[in-house]
């Protein structure tokens, strides 16, 4: 809140509210024992306006400046500084076993619809990956939706007001990954006019029937693929997104080196440009997905280094702006060819680190 400073002329009744006791202790003091204004009086500004000019020609008007306020810090069932938790493959009884596994609570828990078709995608069965003991005005859901489903159907405005009344059911201030990985993977994105307008369609008749539900644009981490916009801040719409976000992998280097981790963080929207990208636009940032990738080559296996540096790079960015963290999602899907998973034998050592910076950085 900026400090406002009352001015003989038009102060305002709300001014006078604040201004009416810092009036009266001024008047006593400069004059002497002048009596406190009434209660009216300190209600009417312009009448304690009056008084005091009366009573101090000679004096300049004090000023006024109300006491500044700040929203108290959003407090996450884990005790970390941002909403930590991720998708558990669809299953509420797995992300309630790997909340115990970890040894903290979840914050969030991601979900995607069925693609195939709208109605599949109307279908709210990802509802189930909820746990027992979700509190929507405390925890996240965040749910992955595309601007078109497989068929190539943009969806009727009702279709979109429907999906956004059944998102809300669930958590009513949702975070949606709208058109989630729009440089890459099956998102439409060749054309940026196209896109762009689907996008904010899309966000206008969600919010019409959930005003509360959070848009999250999240690119994949890196340069465009597959014929998408090569400008991929482009494809950014203002005013129709409350948190960038990015998917973010252990390969195409693996983070296996503190040359290859300096380059995810340094290069062309890699994850420093996307947190600058947020952080002019005053949106928070935040981890659509992120986890090892032992299902592939080109990763570093069971790599604990990973989770070593992302939650170290977050952490010094959350330290330096409070706030500016909004969400992380692990990709815990045992899946052949991702690999991803934490809470199975796949990748002890991993694990290992991922529970020690949990632990870490958590407030107990």
């Amino acid at each position: 809140m900026h400090p406002v400073t009352a001015v003989v002329a038009g102060l305002s009744v709300a001014a006078a509210l604040l201004a009416g006791n810092a009036f009266a202790d001024t008047i006593e003091a400069r004059a002497g024992g002048i009596a406190r204004p009434s209660q009216r009086q300190a209600l009417d500004a312009n009448e304690t306006v009056r008084n005091y000019i009366l009573a101090h020609p000679d004096h300049p008007l004090p000023t006024v400046q109300p006491t500044a306020t700040t929203t108290p810090p959003r407090r996450y069932a884990s005790g970390m500084p941002w909403s930590d938790g991720g998708f558990f493959e669809h299953s509420a009884s797995g992300a309630a076993t790997f909340a115990q596994w970890r040894g903290a609570p979840l914050d969030n828990v991601e979900a995607y619809t069925d693609r195939s078709t709208w109605t599949a995608q109307l279908n709210p069965w990802w509802a189930g990956s909820v746990p027992a003991g979700f509190q929507a005005g405390r925890d996240d859901f965040v749910l992955s939706v595309p601007l078109w489903t497989d068929d190539g159907d943009a969806g009727s405005d009702e279709n979109w007001k429907d999906l956004g009344q059944k998102v809300a059911a669930v958590d009513p201030d949702a975070l949606v990954r709208l058109g989630w990985e729009m440089n890459c993977c099956f998102s439409r994105a060749s054309d940026a006019q196209a896109w762009k307008k689907q996008f904010s369609r899309a966000v206008t008749l969600l919010r019409t029937a959930a005003p509360g539900l959070q848009i999250v644009f999240n690119p994949n981490e890196g340069a465009a693929q597959g014929g998408t916009v090569s400008a991929i801040e482009n494809l950014y719409v203002p005013g129709k997104v409350d948190i960038i976000a990015i998917d973010a992998y252990d390969w195409y280097e693996p983070f296996t080196s503190e040359a290859n981790i300096s380059t995810h963080f340094t290069k062309p929207y890699g994850w420093d440009y996307w947190y600058e990208f947020a952080r002019e636009r005053n949106l928070p940032f935040g981890l659509g997905e992120f986890s090892v990738y032992s299902g592939s080559a080109a990763s570093g296996g069971d790599n604990p280094m990973f989770f070593e540096a992302a939650y170290g790079w977050l952490a010094e960015r959350e330290k330096a702006d409070p706030g500016s963290i909004r969400f992380v999602a692990l990709f815990n899907d045992s899946a052949t060819y991702c690999g991803c998973a934490l809470s199975d034998s796949r990748n002890p050592k991993a694990a290992a680190a991922y529970r020690k910076m949990i632990d870490k950085l958590r407030t107990k």
